[in-house]
């Protein structure tokens, strides 16, 4: 992110802010209280110094109280006073929103001078680097031609030397050179008196005139060059050729293209138009759960789990180094069934959440007969909870099996329940699936559940 400039950084800041929306099926009162549990998050991050979270929540509080929320429909119903309210707590949030906004600019101009320094250094770097392998691809071809032209010479060589042997053997076997060969001149039989008439006998095997070796044929340092040394003597006895074998093509007849690479460093394209991602939080934040906590809530719900009936409790705690930390399990007035479990008191819980100074971390309730999963009522349930708060846990034990699971919805789960207006019990889609076993959930053995059983 340095590498962007410190307005671009803080809009995409507010951007981030801005990226939810309102869903009037939702009690508009949860929407207040999750307002609360916002500031009490930005507090802990601007504690702990991650401006930009903070910075976002803040933003984030501002754009639904001046702007999201009045688009609710039961926003005319809201009491005169809890607006008021919130009026003067949007006005102080304003108050730190513009002070982390000058000290996130100065830091953001900060990082991005430090960037382009370091950027002239890592483009001087590859530069260098370029030259460098310039250099050693100049070299290799440097090589590559010379090893070409040794192979030539050594192809003369050869040639020189095939062409010595084969006159010579010529010469043996008392035969002329063969056509195509030199430069042969143009034959025109004799018509006079001059005419020889040809006779074997007066013929021997032995040569009559001395052999020029050497007649009508290049000399060697013509054909190689003054550089190369003589070649070697051989024995005169002729050697053994296949003359069927097929010569080696001529190396200098073949052009072979090498494109000579670009010195230049071509400088780095950015889409300005993609959305990068924030420094700041992303993805789903780990929840610590207390080791003992399934086994606090079962011992409180035994009771109505041996008659069997539903039994529910919330979870409450506080967030930390950007983890949220399971303190407190409250079982608030309910009113159970076989089948299902209805909280009556979370006004009560609430209270609890400010004396405590705490926030909704998730729910937890029982099967007594059914095995861990979440039916069509306890997705509605998780639906409004995941909808504030994406890391919201549904614990589910199952009292018939002996198991427990830590749930939540799948983004198809969110996407569908989110828009179903039906209510009690109703089939939805099997495919894909609508819940699944939560992966951020860490057990923290060292501790200890805080119960409060408010009934």
């Amino acid at each position: 992110m340095a590498e962007r400039e410190p307005g671009t950084r803080l809009r995409l800041l507010g951007d981030a802010a801005a990226e939810f929306k309102i869903d009037c099926n939702i009690p508009i009162r949860r929407y207040f209280r999750s307002g609360q549990e916002m500031i009490k998050m930005a507090e802990v991050y601007h504690n702990e110094g991650s401006l930009e979270a903070a910075y976002i929540l803040y933003m984030k509080y501002m754009t639904l109280f001046v702007e999201k929320l009045k688009a609710h429909r039961d926003f005319s119903q809201v009491l005169p006073a809890e607006k008021k309210r919130v009026k003067g707590v949007v006005k102080d949030v304003m108050g730190k929103t513009e002070v982390l906004k000058l000290t996130l600019k100065s830091r953001f101009e900060e990082e991005h001078k430090v960037w382009l320094k370091e950027e002239q250094v890592r483009r001087w770097e590859e530069q260098r680097e370029q030259a460098r392998r310039d250099e050693e691809m100049k070299e290799a071809e440097r090589r590559r031609m010379e090893e070409v032209a040794s192979i030539e010479r050594d192809r003369q060589v050869a040639l020189w030397h095939q062409a010595q042997l084969d006159k010579e053997d010529r010469e043996n076997r008392g035969v002329g050179p063969p056509a195509g060969v030199g430069e042969i001149q143009d034959y025109t039989p004799s018509r006079g008196a001059d005419r020889v008439v040809y006779d074997p006998s007066k013929y021997s095997d032995t040569a009559s005139a001395p052999s020029q070796a050497n007649e009508g044929l290049p000399s060697y340092d013509s054909v190689v060059g003054p550089s190369v040394s003589p070649p070697p003597s051989y024995d005169r006895a002729t050697p053994s050729y296949d003359r069927a074998a097929k010569p080696a093509p001529n190396i200098t007849a073949l052009s072979i293209s090498h494109p000579t690479p670009s010195t230049s460093t071509p400088t780095p394209a950015f889409d300005r138009s993609a959305k990068p991602i924030i420094s700041a939080p992303t993805g789903l934040r780990t929840v610590m759960v207390p080791g003992d906590l399934s086994e606090a809530f079962l011992a409180v719900a035994k009771s109505n789990s041996d008659r069997g009936v539903e039994t529910l409790g919330t979870l409450g705690g506080h967030l930390a180094n950007n983890k949220f930390i399971v303190s407190h399990l409250l079982i608030p007035r309910q009113e159970g069934k076989s089948d299902s479990c209805t909280m009556e008191g979370l006004e009560d819980v609430w209270d609890v959440h400010d004396k405590e100074n705490i926030i909704f971390l998730g729910w937890v309730h029982t099967h007594p007969a059914y095995s861990v999963f979440l039916s069509s009522v306890d997705m509605h349930n998780q639906y409004e909870w995941q909808h504030m708060l994406p890391e919201a846990l549904a614990i589910v034990c199952s009292i018939k099996d002996g198991v427990v699971g830590n749930l939540r919805l799948t983004p198809a789960g969110m996407s569908e329940v989110g828009g179903c207006s039906l209510t009690n019990f109703h089939p939805h889609s099997k495919e894909p699936p609508l819940w699944e076993e939560a992966s951020h959930v860490e057990v923290d053995w060292s501790q200890k559940v805080v119960l409060k059983d408010l009934r």
